[in-house]
């Protein structure tokens, strides 16, 4: 037995396939940039901002895919409440940079502005040209809809 994917679910795999891609292409180039810059400590900053942009970049997407199919108000709860936890998971992140003296602060918010910025426009790109119909269309022809037969 198959389950069909929805046109919702096409989109929400789309945005997070191609921002997985553009948050690794980040990730390399930042890390080896930041190693030519910096040695060692920057590589693996730039690795931990690049971490942080993917739970940036990808946390509300993965969770609008698992919930896509649940009622709608579980879609919406869940997501705004992943927003709202990437958000607080950063400042939290931002706070604890601070205080970790083998940081490179440069390598570590480049990366992490870099994947975040690409994540979005990525989502920006891919949800503005997903083909989600506003409505359903029919389970057959025979099938009534609200204005036929009843004046």
């Amino acid at each position: 037995m198959s389950v069909e994917i929805s046109p919702q679910e096409k989109v929400f795999r789309k945005g997070l396939v191609w921002s997985s891609i553009a948050i690794a292409i980040v990730a390399v180039v930042g890390s080896a940039i930041a190693y030519l810059a910096a040695g060692l400590p920057g590589l693996w900053s730039a690795l931990a901002g690049a971490g942080l942009s993917a739970v940036f970049g990808l946390g509300t997407q993965v969770v609008a895919l698992l919930t896509v199919r649940k009622d709608p108000l579980i879609f919406v709860g869940a997501t705004a409440v992943s927003s709202m936890a990437k958000i607080l998971l950063l400042i939290v992140a931002a706070m604890v940079a601070q205080n970790v003296d083998a940081l490179v602060r440069p390598a570590f918010g480049a990366t992490l502005l870099a994947g975040s910025i690409a994540a979005i426009i990525i989502d920006i790109i891919v949800y503005q040209r997903g083909r989600i119909p506003y409505v359903q269309p029919a389970a057959s022809e025979g099938a009534k809809g609200p204005d036929d037969g009843v004046r």
